[in-house]
């Protein structure tokens, strides 16, 4: 069952295909050859994409946009029909489509390869490693009874398909990686043999399944992906697309898009931890807090109060996500930080009432606690946290949205999503005294961090090592803590115009 989001994606690619916008490249497509292509994709699951590290992800068509590409310089218009891979090959074979994809199948008519997917092993955690690597790994796995899941309708190079076929029960086809990583968890199988990126995709959106997976994947082999061709399609075709492929693969093209669709999972990977979790609560409560302070030193009413706690805890996120056209926006989807807000401006009230009877408790805190320990700065420290964490999330919006010029937008929403808030809440109770724009340097501490995260994602993210994206991440949230942190302490100013 195709989600209806995904039917949506396909219509509308299947409409700006019918109407290729580079039609006047495709010189190279004979006249007699089809216009139209009628494409059978089947959808293997290539990467793991979602604009919320809390919400449910949705298949990445890396396939649809790399065929996009091809039919578009090509000159061909091409309506994509999602089968499973019998149903398309039998609709092949009857005529009923022109193409099929993704196959490892170099059996002609096939054209040039259009991409190559890298297969991976990854066992459970208590047993012992294997000791090979390529083929000889997966002969290991099934050699010493390790029951392997892999996705059913995937395709794979010959001696893979060999080897799984082979092992008969050894081998256990799951619909997608994410059931194969829960069938390890649950002990129906004991490794999974996958794409890099849809094993890192299904480990972060399975929680706990990190936990009893071995920390380093084996490299199996890499298969290279191509259109399998109806025999009624006209070779002049065929050589437009080969010539699309090749014209696209030199110009760099088709990695771009490779490496556009997958840094959303690396960076949905990188931040899916629990401890980056926490600093998302924190923030959002220091945030909070600092409306709440204002609002009681101002007299603001409860009303006022909540108003004042709202916009710099989600509002910078709200523009945000509204910018980049983010669906569902941060707080429709998931309504955690509203709670909290609502959470903290009720515990804050109900605390300010029971200090104002206890004059010796409202006092004490002032009297007995050193500066370092107070309080205010307590507060400082928390909405340190949560500024740096919400530059890192305002980068990972950019990122998973597709927002570009990435080096542009990745800054450009860290400082929105961390400062945009704290700024609408100062326009409202100050007016034109707004010290986010006159004096303090708060912004700047997001646009600084936020841009290093994005050139490091730009330009030093590989697929292979993405546990590197973790230590850039944490690296980022410490930069920018300890350089809010000196700002507060040696009370630095931005520079004035």
């Amino acid at each position: 069952m195709i989600p209806a989001h995904l039917l949506r994606l396909l219509g509308q690619l299947t409409l700006a295909l019918l109407f290729p916008l580079a039609a006047g490249n495709g010189a190279a497509a004979s006249q007699s050859g089809p216009a139209l292509l009628r494409a059978a994709w089947i959808a293997t699951g290539t990467g793991r994409v979602t604009a919320d590290p809390r919400r449910p992800v949705v298949d990445t068509p890396l396939d649809l946009q790399l065929v996009e590409a091809i039919a578009v310089r090509a000159g061909l218009g091409v309506i994509f029909e999602p089968m499973e891979r019998g149903a398309a090959a039998a609709a092949l074979a009857a005529g009923e489509v022109d193409v099929l994809f993704p196959v490892a199948d170099a059996t002609p008519p096939v054209s040039r390869p259009y991409s190559v997917k890298r297969d991976v092993i990854l066992c459970a955690r208590n047993l012992d490693p294997l000791g090979a690597t390529g083929l000889a790994a997966l002969k290991e796995a099934y050699a010493r009874g390790l029951r392997v899941g892999i996705v059913g309708d995937a395709p794979h190079g010959a001696e893979v398909s060999a080897l799984a076929a082979a092992a008969g029960e050894l081998t256990i086809r799951f619909a997608s990686a994410d059931l194969a990583l829960a069938g390890i968890v649950t002990g129906r199988a004991h490794c999974i043999l996958a794409p890099r990126l849809a094993i890192l995709g299904a480990l972060a959106t399975n929680a706990g399944a990190e936990t009893v997976m071995a920390r380093q994947p084996v490299d199996i082999a890499a298969t290279a992906l191509r259109l399998r061709f109806s025999p009624d399609v006209q070779s002049d075709t065929v050589a437009a697309v080969d010539a699309a492929i090749a014209a696209l693969s030199t110009d760099g093209t088709l990695r771009a898009i490779e490496r556009k669709a997958g840094r959303p999972v690396l960076f949905r990977f990188a931040v899916a931890k629990s401890w980056f979790d926490w600093f998302d609560v924190i923030g959002t409560i220091a945030f909070a807090l600092s409306g709440v302070l204002i609002a009681r030193s101002e007299n603001f009413s409860l009303l006022g109060a909540f108003v004042l706690a709202t916009l710099p805890a989600v509002g910078g996120g709200v523009i945000r996500d509204l910018l980049v056209d983010r669906s569902p926006i941060g707080i429709l989807g998931d309504p955690r930080s509203l709670m909290l807000v609502g959470a903290t401006v009720l515990v804050a009230y109900c605390a300010g009432a029971a200090a104002g009877r206890f004059e010796a408790l409202r006092q004490w805190p002032a009297r007995r606690l050193p500066r370092a320990l107070s309080p205010a700065m307590a507060l400082e420290v928390t909405d340190a946290l949560g500024l740096a964490a919400f530059t890192v999330i305002g980068v990972s919006v950019a990122v998973r949205t597709g927002a570009e010029p990435l080096w542009l937008w990745g800054p450009a929403l860290a400082a929105i999503g961390g400062a945009g808030g704290g700024i609408l809440r100062d326009l409202l109770r100050s007016g034109y005294e707004n010290p986010a724009l006159r004096t303090s340097f708060y912004a700047e501490v997001c646009v600084l961090w936020g841009g290093a995260l994005t050139m490091a994602t730009i330009f030093l993210l590989p697929d292979e090592r993405p546990a590197l994206l973790r230590y850039i991440v944490a690296l980022t949230i410490l930069g920018a803590f300890i350089t809010r942190m000196m700002v507060v302490t040696l009370k630095l100013r931005s520079p004035r115009f």
